[in-house]
């Protein structure tokens, strides 16, 4: 039972309350996406940019337009956007009428997610990473083996390699992993 960008369909995507509750319900796995920052954290966002359907200012006002790039913002600054409820009105508000709003929410590192998991007291729980990069687009993240290094990194780091897959668009990304630490599971995504 995967938990598809945490409880997408109940709490905001992508946000430790998200994981909270998809952990609650229990599912087995839980899906993600990663982005890096400025400053290289790794972050659990889903698209390259701020997303405004789900993306509020610090002066709680929604994006007026698709967001700055992740990449070109560092993670403090990243902090400043609330991306605890979806925009009204808007399609991808229709396509998840029960999410419940959780403002204040915060784009999390990759990090507070495996910190979430180890205090719950969850040691099954499997994580789907997808590294979010686009062949046609190298200018919106780094290069691939970088991202595929600083992922394989963080998962070590959190001793969770065993229960965790990465996932790409951008098989390169996949290939270094395969390469790198054989160990973790890869899926070739079409």
């Amino acid at each position: 039972l995967q938990g598809h960008r945490g409880a997408r369909g109940l709490a905001a995507e992508n946000t430790l309350h998200g994981f909270a509750l998809a952990l609650g319900i229990g599912v087995t796995t839980l899906e993600l996406d990663i982005a890096i920052t400025r400053d290289d954290v790794l972050v659990i966002h889903h698209d390259r940019s701020l997303n405004p359907d789900i993306t509020r200012n610090a002066d709680g006002r929604f994006l007026d337009a698709r967001g700055p790039l992740i990449r070109s913002l560092g993670f403090d600054e990243l902090q400043r956007f609330d991306v605890g409820r979806l925009k009204p009105g808007t399609a991808y508000a229709k396509s998840h009428p029960q999410q419940q709003a959780f403002d204040g929410a915060r784009i999390p590192r990759l990090t507070e997610l495996f910190a979430l998991v180890r205090k719950s007291g969850n040691e099954q729980v499997r994580f789907a990473i997808e590294t979010k990069l686009a062949p046609d687009k190298p200018h919106e993240t780094v290069a691939p083996d970088v991202f595929a290094r600083a992922v394989v990194a963080a998962i070590r780091a959190a001793g969770v390699a065993d229960r965790s897959t990465i996932l790409s668009f951008d098989w390169r990304t996949l290939a270094v992993v395969q390469r790198q630490a054989p160990e973790i599971g890869t899926v070739y995504l079409s």
